[in-house]
């Protein structure tokens, strides 16, 4: 049985409180079974001191040694005598032994040893530590502290620190001189050996009175633990520094003077202090680290500077306020820090830097008043310090510049009760690494509910670089099949993708899995801040045998002693045993345990399973090696209880054969609490109580009775049968709370009962309860219920392709011989008869008639049979025999009979006809089937009609060519041969083909429709040739702006007699430029002419003979080309023009050289004149440029009216 967490809150309250925090684990891992405390509002004090007595006589009796001595020692503590001076030498002196009995001024001891005490002796009673190796300050040495923490009656922890020193040593292991008055802090000092030194204590937590040496104690679990270093500063020759590893965060003061960084190849993270003075237990140089979990962990101290460098340590196991009181290291003040003497100031960039006359201690952020300066701009009250400098420099923000403030006249003081603001945030661990572990497998019984533990979810295989423990899971992958379960609050709920589940939560055996089939449950380890990288694998195999052990309490055994541990498991299989408390026993020749010291021994035994076994479920046994007398302790398990009343007491009747008083623990307390030997039930859960008998003297501690039982409140039970299932697993009990409702489960166990469906869950073994739950469906017992499952055999009838009605509704039948249903909703299908039911879609399976007998082997579908027949039609036959119609078919693919007539009546005959098959339509168009060739797909009653084939037969009628194919088809109309004929009959062409063969009547063209009536021949009838003539030619004419082609007519003379004057296809008209074509052809328009723009002719020259062309044709005759005949068109006007502006220019320079002659004249006879000269040449020379504009204008205006009578454009330069 796995021990259970204690709680001191409600699930609840714990579930939300650990969810909000991150989880660690330091050190290595504890077994499943270890106890787990919640250090939530309890703090773990290390108190290095003990009771002491001066002894002034000592008597013997019976192996009873009773010292004399004022006193205030406890009865079963232990207790060490030194200095006692008698005859024999040493005789009374004695090292950890146990107290038998005390009073105010005695006590005694167990012990044989007789002889006569002379004087001296001091009795030192270890009610807090004793040394186990040492006393603490070399290597490897161990000090067990004893009761650090009580969590509540009964529970207790102690405290097992081991030394280890690297260039340091350990001046004092555990004083008071970091801060004095605090005795359960742990205070070592240091003494610094080389430049950079640390000692290293680790602190392993075990069950009060468990350990006893090397490899014994029974370790504990501690939950919600915050560590505090104090006093982190420098005594003037070394920077003290502490180091953690394995936390899940650490905070600092908002004005720290700690350094934190990660230690180089290591995953620990140091914190260094920046003092450079020895302060006293100041907030910024203290930092918190939080662990939610852990069962040891290494805490170290040390120092960074000079050799012979003196630091003390404050390890205190719990959060301190942040508000300390700073108090100043030299002049001590309950209100000020100082005053001190200002002794210099310098200013630079706005920040003033005051020297003081003695160390100061002040720290960044604290507020400081200056006075006395007689510079008044150096005084100031509540100025924050930006920096310090030195141990006797500080610096403020401040403009001030110049001024002095004589050494000795003014003071600086601070308040003496700062409270500095906590950090902004906690700081997740910077070491931490993601956590891995390995695929696992486990072998289960199948259809029993079996826990799933951490090992299953990978917990023995579990590695973290920086030491977090194995914190939760996330369910990641559910299994295929089966119940896997989640029990919050007391109430099994199915596990959901991608659930969180405590590790915590499955050490209560909160998580369990029901099946039959072999599954994989995928899943992500924790470390208390990240998840694994990878996902793993749960691989459960489902055997139909379970195993059980038997391992008898072992008891209490004497040292030294090999007995046989009687474990067996019922399957035959080996047993395994496994023990840490190597110390106190082994496991030798694999069954057998060897005791090797005093102390408590749990072993463990499990049995994994195999192909045939499942694994069975663990045992403790916890083996007592003393010398005592042994003692047992009676406990009955009180099984589950029912809170019917709240609280709820019940007596534990527990006792113990030595009759001393047997102590209960509760290690459940949200749910049950315990005063003296009776237990209140106060909420629903588990409740788990320990009887303890911890013996005395004479007698050696018990074995422990521990008992798990649920407490629940008033329900009804609800239990599940499955009800003849030939395989698969019913769910588990449930319990129900009285007026409340619980739903009913799916068959998640996956029974089935072959050749029936699963249908809920009925009150009855038969089915025919009166109620029955479907998956989901509310049930709110007012007994404790059973129920069935509930199996179904249905007939489900199938329409099957039905156009109208409804099938019959699905009758639920039980197995062997039924009754069919009627088509009680007048099912009917287009084209077919309803002919009973079948039990396949096609009606090729089996059939049945209605209301006819049918046996049952399951579930079955049975399926409207639909049949119909082909009806045969002549046609319109004029003689010979009609097949009968088929005989009634379901739907599928039937061969048709073949036109062979019987012996005395002839095969059918249609008069001009031939026999083509029988075909869906009577016209013969439909789809046509051939017999002994086709099958018909026969989908419902149909007439099927005889096809009768015409054939046309074209005929030359004397002419050569080549004659059209014959054609075949049915009656009706059908295109005759439509391509273009080659047949010619002396000069005459082929024109139609006729019903005659001189043409008199029914003609018909090529491809004309014809009306087949039969078989029929047609004839060639043939005609003159056609041709194109022209009646009227083209015609060119102009504008001002185009030439037009009015493009004629042409006649189209149909067999070379017969004239069509409507116009023939126009293919292309041509501008002709003296007989050659200019420009592209224009195509054929509707409109009876076609243009060109003149500015298209600029480039043709003068004189030149313009004519169009018109190509025309008609179908495919010979194309026929048509000229223009009237007077062509001529361009001559260019040479004109260009005489013309020839002469224009001539005058033009004419007159401006007669300009320059008179110009130049005058200027030789008057030069003075020039001035005049020059403003009459200027109007000559512009009258010259005006007359020849005017000139060129008045040619343009006469070439313009020429080219429009003419018609031609004139293109000037």
């Amino acid at each position: 049985m796995n021990k259970r967490t204690w709680r001191p809150i409600s699930l609840g309250t714990l579930a939300a409180l650990l969810l909000s925090l991150i989880t660690v684990i330091v050190g290595p891992l504890v077994a499943a079974s270890a106890t787990t405390f919640d250090m939530t509002g309890n703090t773990l004090a290390f108190n290095h001191t003990n009771l002491t007595a001066t002894i002034t006589r000592v008597a013997t009796s019976n192996g009873v040694i009773t010292y004399t001595a004022a006193n205030s020692f406890t009865a079963g503590q232990l207790v060490t005598i030194t200095g006692v001076t008698s005859n024999p030498v040493n005789r009374f002196n004695l090292a950890n032994v146990i107290i038998n009995t005390a009073s105010s001024t005695t006590f005694t001891v167990l012990n044989a040893a007789t002889g006569t005490y002379t004087s001296g002796g001091t009795a030192t009673q270890l009610n807090d530590y004793r040394n186990v190796v040492g006393t603490g300050v070399a290597d490897g040495d161990q000090v067990l502290y004893y009761n650090v923490a009580t969590i509540s009656a009964g529970n207790t922890v102690d405290a097992v620190v081991t030394t280890t020193t690297s260039n340091t040593t350990v001046s004092a292991f555990d004083g008071e001189s970091a801060v004095p008055g605090k005795p359960g802090y742990f205070q070592p000092n240091l003494t610094l050996s080389g430049t950079n030194g640390k000692a290293v204590f680790h602190f392993a937590f075990y069950e009060h009175g468990t350990y006893t040496g090397s490899n014994t104690g029974t370790p504990v679990v501690l939950n919600n633990v915050t560590i505090s270093s104090v006093d982190l500063d420098n005594g003037g020759s070394g920077y003290q520094f502490t180091e953690f590893g394995g936390f899940q965060q650490y905070t600092l003061t908002n004005n720290t003077m700690l350094t934190p960084a990660v230690v180089t190849g290591t995953r620990l993270e140091r914190f260094t202090t920046r003092e450079t003075a020895n302060l006293a237990d100041v907030p910024q140089d203290m930092v918190q680290v939080t662990y939610l979990t852990l069962s040891s962990i290494d805490v170290a101290v040390g120092l960074v500077g000079s050799s012979g460098a003196i630091g003390y340590f404050g390890i205190s196991f719990s959060a301190l306020p942040w508000g300390a009181s700073i108090t100043d290291p030299v002049v001590g003040s309950p209100t000020t820090i100082g005053p001190r003497a200002i002794t210099g100031i310098t200013t630079s960039g706005g920040t003033v830097t005051y020297t003081t006359s003695a160390n100061h201690g002040f720290s960044v952020g604290q507020s400081v008043t200056v006075t006395g300066c007689s510079t008044s701009g150096y005084n100031g009250s509540s100025m924050t310090i930006t920096t310090v400098a030195s141990t006797k420099k500080f610096a403020v923000t401040k403009a001030q510049t110049g001024g002095s403030c004589p050494a000795g006249s003014a003071t600086v003081t601070i308040p003496g009760v700062v409270t500095p603001a906590i950090g902004v945030s906690n700081v997740d661990n910077p070491a931490n690494v993601a956590p891995t572990t390995s695929n696992t497998t486990a072998i289960l019984t199948a259809g029993t509910a079996t826990v799933i533990t951490k090992n299953d979810l990978g917990a023995a295989s579990f590695v973290d670089g920086d030491s977090n423990p194995f914190y939760k899971v996330k369910i990641t992958g559910l299994p295929a099949s089966g119940s896997f379960q989640h029990r919050i609050a007391g109430t099994w709920q199915n596990v959901t993708s991608n659930e969180e589940i405590l590790t915590s939560d499955i050490d209560l055996e909160n998580l369990r899995f029901t099946g039959s089939d072999a599954v994989h449950i995928k899943f992500r380890v924790h470390d208390g801040l990240v998840y694994s990288t990878d996902e793993y694998d749960l691989g459960i195999t489902i055997t139909n045998r379970s195993q059980t052990i038997t391992f008898p309490e072992p008891g209490t055994r004497a040292v030294g002693v090999t007995f046989d541990s009687g474990v067996s498991s019922d399957s035959g299989l080996d047993v395994e045993l496994v023990t840490t408390q190597t110390g106190v026993c082994t496991i030798v020749n694999g069954v057998q345990i060897r005791t090797g010291a005093e102390g408590e021994c749990v072993v463990t035994a499990s049995q994994r399973g195999n192909d045939t076994y499942s694994k069975a479920t663990s045992v403790e046994r916890t083996v007592h090696v003393s010398g005592r007398l042994a003692q047992a302790v009676t406990f009955a398990d009180p099984g589950r209880q029912i809170l019917d009343s709240n609280p709820k007491t019940i007596a534990s009747n527990a006792t113990a054969d030595s009759n001393l008083t047997v102590q209960l623990v509760s290690q459940t307390l949200d749910v049950c609490t315990v005063d003296g030997l009776n237990i209140n039930l106060i909420a629903a859960g588990p409740c788990e109580v320990w009887a303890k008998q911890e013996g005395n003297a004479t007698y050696a501690s018990a074995t422990t009775i521990k008992h798990n039982f649920d407490v629940i409140l008033p329900s009804w039970t609800i239990t599940f049968n499955r009800n003849r299932a030939s395989s698969g697993t019913v769910p588990p009990v449930s319990e129900v709370t009285k007026l409340l409702s619980v739903n009913a489960p799916t068959n998640s166990g996956n029974l089935q009962l072959t050749g029936y469906s699963f249908a809920g869950w009925n009150t009855q073994a038969d089915g025919k309860g009166s109620v029955t739950y479907q998956p989901g469906d509310a049930i709110t017992p007012t007994a404790d219920l059973a129920l069935y499952a509930k199996w179904s055999a249905s007939i489900t009838y199938d329409a099957n392709g039905a156009t109208s009605g409804d099938v019959p509704a699905v009758q639920a039948v039980v197995p062997g011989i039924n009754t069919l249903a009627l088509n009680s909703g007048t099912l009917r299908k287009s084209s077919h008869t309803f002919a009973g039911w079948n039990t396949l879609a096609t009606g090729l399976g089996t059939s049945y008639a209605v209301s006819a007998d049918f046996t049952v082997s399951g579930d079955v579908t049975l399926y409207a049979k639909w049949t119909s027949v082909i009806t045969f039609s002549g046609n319109g036959e004029s003689a010979g025999y009609v097949p009968p119609g088929s005989t009634p078919a379901v739907d599928s693919n039937v061969a048709l009979p073949a036109n062979t007539g019987t012996i005395k009546t002839g095969p059918l005959e249609k008069a001009d006809h031939s026999f083509g098959g029988w075909n869906t339509n009577q016209q013969g168009t439909g789809t046509n089937y051939m017999p002994g060739v086709d099958t018909f797909p026969l989908t419902g009653n149909v007439t099927l009609y005889a096809r009768w084939i015409s054939t046309i037969t074209y005929d030359a009628n004397g002419g050569t060519g080549d004659v059209p194919t014959a054609q075949r088809g049915v009656d009706g109309n059908v295109r005759l041969d439509a391509n273009p004929s080659n047949l010619t009959k002396g000069t005459l062409i082929f024109d139609h083909w006729s019903l005659t063969d001189d043409g008199s009547a029914d003609n018909y063209g090529s491809g004309a429709t014809f009306a087949l009536s039969g078989n029929t021949t047609l004839f060639a009838i043939y005609a003159q040739r056609s041709y194109l003539r022209i009646v009227t030619p083209p015609k060119i004419s102009q504008n001002a702006n185009s030439i037009t082609c009015s493009r004629g007519t042409f006649a189209y003379m149909d067999k070379g007699v017969t004239p069509v004057l409507a116009s023939p296809t126009i293919a292309n008209v041509f501008l002709l430029v003296g007989g050659t074509v200019f420009a592209s052809a224009k195509p054929a328009v509707a409109s009876s002419t076609v243009s060109w723009l003149k500015t298209d002719l600029a480039t043709v020259r003068s004189g030149t003979a313009l004519t169009c062309r018109v190509v025309a044709n008609q179908g495919g005759l010979t194309p026929l080309t048509s000229e223009s005949t009237d007077s062509p068109l001529a361009i001559s006007l260019r040479a004109q023009q260009t005489k013309e502006l020839n002469s224009i220019e001539a005058t033009y320079q004419r007159d401006v050289n007669a300009a320059i002659a008179k110009q130049k004249a005058a200027l030789a006879a008057n030069p003075k004149l020039v001035m005049v000269f020059n403003a009459t040449f200027k109007s000559e020379m512009s009258a010259a440029q005006s007359k020849k504009d005017a000139a060129i204008v008045a040619s343009r205006i006469k070439r313009a009216s020429e080219v429009a009578k003419a018609g031609i454009a004139l293109i000037w330069p």
